[in-house]
């Protein structure tokens, strides 16, 4: 739980900033997180909950507080309390809107989805940003993103793809382009593969390098995989990605091994 509540205070002080009617700034939600995450931790569950509902009365137009209380109750296995205080935020933002730095109001169910997939929650994440209201509400062209990642991770390819496709030239990492060729990758197409791992490699994706260079290799192309595969070891080495450092070399193993 306390990943949540951490989850929680970096994207309410970092992403959205400040709620534009509520009485608390983010300096002061920021403590109260802390003090309500301490208690939560030790076990003393109640407490926290009801030290949240405290601040919930000092702060009565403080949405953020209140799908919090509802995350801490879905936590406890308290499914209807949780639903009940995640639906109460929701019609909350209809007179108390969640308005970020930029002057927007955003969908207080973009911060709950985000959340649940930053805990690696896919199943709830998606039920919360598939509701958002785009209407009335922003949620950003990066809500396609966030979708694609989602549905690719609960194994639904064709609905990612979707997503992908709507964000792709917006996204200046190449990240949906990347996966878009994952997908085709797992798929077996390795020509439409090949063609979105190139679109991402445009954008010098790192991941998109290393996926292509297991590609060419899987074509029986071992020269342009080896030389793909040093050069993103190089870039890897340069930013310290322990992690890729390791895939990459032992990629380079296996195929030096079949040469």
């Amino acid at each position: 739980m306390k990943k949540l509540l951490v989850f929680v205070v970096i994207l309410t002080s970092l992403i959205f900033g400040v709620q534009g009617f509520s009485q608390m700034n983010s300096k002061e939600f920021e403590k109260v997180m802390e003090k309500v995450s301490e208690e939560y931790d030790k076990g003393n569950r109640l407490k926290a909950i009801s030290m949240l509902k405290e601040d919930i009365q000092k702060n009565p137009t403080n949405v953020v507080l209140k799908a919090v209380l509802g995350m801490l109750y879905d936590d406890m296995g308290k499914k209807n309390e949780s639903e009940k205080e995640l639906n109460e935020a929701i019609e909350m933002q209809k007179k108390y809107p969640f308005i970020a730095d930029d002057g927007k109001k955003y969908d207080i169910r973009l911060l709950t989805g985000i959340v649940y997939m930053g805990m690696e929650e896919y199943e709830k994440a998606l039920k919360w940003l598939s509701k958002i209201d785009n209407k009335n509400l922003e949620s950003g062209d990066e809500i396609n993103f966030i979708m694609g990642s989602l549905n690719y991770k609960l194994k639904n390819p064709e609905e990612a793809k979707k997503y992908f496709l709507k964000y792709y030239n917006k996204d200046a990492e190449g990240d949906s382009e990347n996966i878009l060729g994952m997908i085709y990758h797992d798929e077996g197409n390795q020509k439409e593969a090949m063609k979105w791992y190139l679109k991402a490699i445009e954008k010098n994706n790192l991941d998109a390098k290393i996926n292509l260079g297991v590609l060419y290799a899987e074509l029986g192309d071992n020269t342009k995989s080896l030389q793909l595969l040093r050069k993103a070891l190089s870039e890897a080495r340069k930013i310290k990605d322990t992690e890729k450092i390791k895939v990459i070399q032992e990629s380079i193993r296996e195929i030096e091994s079949n040469n």
